[in-house]
């Protein structure tokens, strides 16, 4: 039996899972990334978890999900936000000195992405539309089973296509950016706009469950701002699924009939009724089935 390992780094937290290539999770670990340290820390932290898989398995290949924009092609980082340090950084050939098993490197939401579509939300559509919504929003496209990259592998930033240009800052500098009207940032602001009191997301969530008008009305304004940038990514893109996942999703049916309310209106009307809307099923484990999906396509000769 072939063994391949997925491994997903984020700015807090490494996950990495041992799947069969059919996709079955035989054992995972999560660790702290230590991000704040330093690259050095962050790096020693990542090969370390590798190595406590690989030192007593034979690991086929690994998929590495890593939250930055990147260049798949060469593993090269743009700058990732919650990496600091990292800078533009080719983690490819600092692997590659150390880590004798193929791999492969993609972008966090893509493989968020693949990993539901392969196994949660997104199986069997032809083309997946998801996002992650998050303190940011990230996003991927899933084409009869392959990421969209786009010309220079940053496809997918669906986070700053802009839905009102007279809205508010984002930090990427332009204004009005889907992230920044559709984030956990924007629902903890509109809270405290309605009610004078600050809150975080789980809190206005919960304050929700129990009938909190102004934590009602805070997730109506973020579901219609979601609704406004997924419907406008659906036009352009005609997925016949789309997905929300990422920490907002944890809302559950509260987030989603929020965005329902505004999102089949917003479609062209050739689109309406044809594009399942769906909650995230993997939860925190997406990025690593998409890390190891890619690295199992990879062994295959396919484009992942």
């Amino acid at each position: 039996m072939r063994l391949f390992l997925g491994v997903d780094m984020g700015g807090t937290r490494i996950k990495a899972g041992l799947l069969t290539e059919d996709g079955e999770l035989l054992e995972k670990k999560n660790i702290p990334t230590k991000a704040e340290r330093g690259k050095e820390t962050a790096l020693s932290n990542l090969t370390s978890l590798i190595e406590s898989f690989s030192s007593n398995r034979n690991i086929t290949a690994i998929g590495l999900s890593i939250a930055s924009p990147l260049d798949p092609w060469n593993g090269i980082l743009y700058n990732p936000p919650n990496l600091p340090g990292f800078d533009v950084f080719d983690l490819k050939s600092y692997l590659k000195d150390r880590i004798s098993i193929p791999f492969v490197i993609d972008n966090d939401a893509n493989c968020y992405a693949l990993g539901e579509w392969w196994k949660g939300a997104g199986r069997g559509a032809r083309v997946l539309l998801c996002i992650t919504l998050g303190t940011g929003i990230g996003g991927g496209l899933v084409v009869n089973g392959n990421i969209w990259h786009g010309a220079h592998g940053l496809g997918g930033e669906f986070g700053h296509i802009t839905i009102n240009i007279d809205g508010p800052s984002c930090n990427c500098g332009n204004r009005g950016c889907f992230e920044a009207m559709g984030s956990s940032k924007y629902l903890m602001e509109c809270y405290k706009k309605l009610s004078g009191k600050e809150a975080t997301p789980d809190k206005i969530y919960k304050l929700a469950l129990e009938g909190n008008e102004a934590a009602l009305e805070s997730f109506r304004l973020l579901g219609r701002n979601i609704a406004v940038g997924l419907a406008s990514l659906c036009n352009a893109l005609d997925p016949d699924v789309a997905v929300i996942g990422g920490g907002l999703s944890n809302a559950g049916m509260l987030l989603l009939d929020c965005v329902k309310v505004h999102f089949e209106p917003l479609l062209l009307s050739g689109l309406r009724g044809k594009v399942k809307l769906r909650l995230a099923e993997l939860k925190d484990y997406a990025g690593v089935y998409g890390a190891a999906y890619l690295a199992i396509k990879s062994l295959k000769g396919g484009e992942a």
